[in-house]
């Protein structure tokens, strides 16, 4: 661990460890994991470096929705997993009053239960009995409401349904310059709250998880501006239909039944498959800032693939902001990588830029990979950037392979 007054300074002692092409190799993790590591030449003096895990279907997969973050390496060390790797989309805001409850945004189901309700249609990373695929989620689909069956539909859909989910994916985050870090995620607190109501139709329920995968109506609006970051789910519901104490079990989720064999599913993108990456949707996502998210600038990118030999595979590409050798990929560049190397079937982008991260397990010893860069902002009570390679950033959710 070591610290730094300023980011200049912190740059300045990182390029000469970290800007270096990785040593080639390619071992067996378990009899059904590979690793392998390879530098890439992406023209001129500029590299990538390319960490690559492959797995049979014999091999176990997961994807664990965390409650509250974690550290993916220190969750591979506690769980003995071999890999470890971030997952998907969640809220950071470095400004904020304070934080949602369930950190995931969009969709996130663990253990067959939802945490989280798309409130927009997007690609999904699930897990199926161990098997991990990308499948297409419309915000939309069935819920039972005190035993009463409904349509519900994400609120940033613009879909017809009798009632509508509100999420922390509601929310809006702007990018804001700053003298010392250079920039800041900041909340628009007014985005936490439900829009007001006209009429008298209609009333919003605030929901908290019980047992069973069930929520608790917890508290009711009929004029809007219910908190979503207080509840696990918010409803505008008919207001015939809403009274504190109700009990809310989703069914359906697009194409997905909630069903003990869903192990996990989360919020993803954009899928390889994708006409237009860059025209994608998620660029506009402003629960993921003011800053284009798919923009194709150099970074960290991280991908999650299948291929027709019924393979599953990880690749992270590597780089270091602001590095003039090693920046990392763009995103064209990164999908451009991926289609080349095999007979993709399926696949998606997961949370890249400087959340993604791969653990190895080698020896014994974990070993971690991928944005080895990443400073923790000053705080109130420590005002410089510290550097720990091995931990990175705490994330809501995680792919873990035994």
């Amino acid at each position: 661990m070591r610290a730094f007054t300023t980011l200049e300074e912190a740059s300045a002692y990182l390029a000469p460890l970290l800007d270096q092409p990785v040593t080639a190799e390619h071992l067996e993790l378990t009899s059904h994991i590979e690793f392998r590591a390879e530098p890439v030449g992406l023209g001129g003096d500029t590299f990538t470096n390319s960490y690559t895990i492959s797995w049979s279907p014999s091999a176990d997969s997961e994807i664990f929705v965390a409650e509250p973050p974690v550290c993916t390496a220190e969750y591979a060390r506690q769980r003995d997993a071999v890999v470890t790797a971030t997952g998907g989309f969640f809220f950071l805001a470095d400004r904020c009053r304070y934080r949602p409850r369930t950190l995931s945004l969009n969709l996130a189901v663990r253990n067959g239960k939802v945490l989280s309700l798309p409130t927009a249609d997007q690609d999904a990373l699930i897990d199926d009995g161990g098997t991990l695929s990308v499948v297409e989620v419309p915000a939309r689909g069935e819920l039972s409401l005190d035993g009463r069956t409904l349509r519900w539909a994400g609120t940033r859909t613009g879909a017809e349904a009798d009632c509508y989910a509100y999420g922390n994916a509601n929310c809006v985050i702007e990018h804001e310059p700053d003298a010392h870090t250079g920039k800041v995620r900041t909340l628009r607190e007014e985005s936490r709250l439900t829009p007001e109501t006209t009429g008298h139709h209609l009333s919003d329920l605030g929901f908290t998880a019980a047992r069973g995968g069930r929520f608790e109506a917890t508290a009711r609006s009929d004029h809007g501006r219910l908190d979503i970051f207080d509840h696990d789910i918010v409803l505008r519901c008919p207001r015939r239909l809403a009274r504190v104490g109700s009990v809310l079990e989703p069914r359906t989720i697009g194409p997905l039944s909630l069903r003990p064999s869903l192990r996990g599913a989360i919020s993803v993108g954009p899928s390889l498959s994708h006409p237009d990456p860059q025209a994608h949707p998620l660029n506009a996502d402003r629960s993921l800032g003011s800053f284009p998210l798919l923009k194709d600038r150099p970074s960290t990118r991280l991908v999650f693939y299948g291929t027709a030999d019924g393979r599953r595979h990880l690749r992270l590409f590597d780089g270091r902001p602001g590095s003039p050798t090693f920046p990392g990929v763009g995103l064209d560049q990164a999908i451009s990588l991926v289609l080349t190397g095999g007979d993709v079937t399926t696949g998606c982008l997961l949370d890249s830029g400087h959340s993604g991260r791969l653990n190895v397990r080698r020896d014994g010893n974990i070993t971690s990979l991928g944005n080895r860069h990443y400073l923790r902002w000053p705080t109130k009570r420590d005002p410089r950037f510290v550097w720990n390679p091995d931990h990175g950033r705490q994330v809501a959710s995680l792919i873990a392979l035994r």
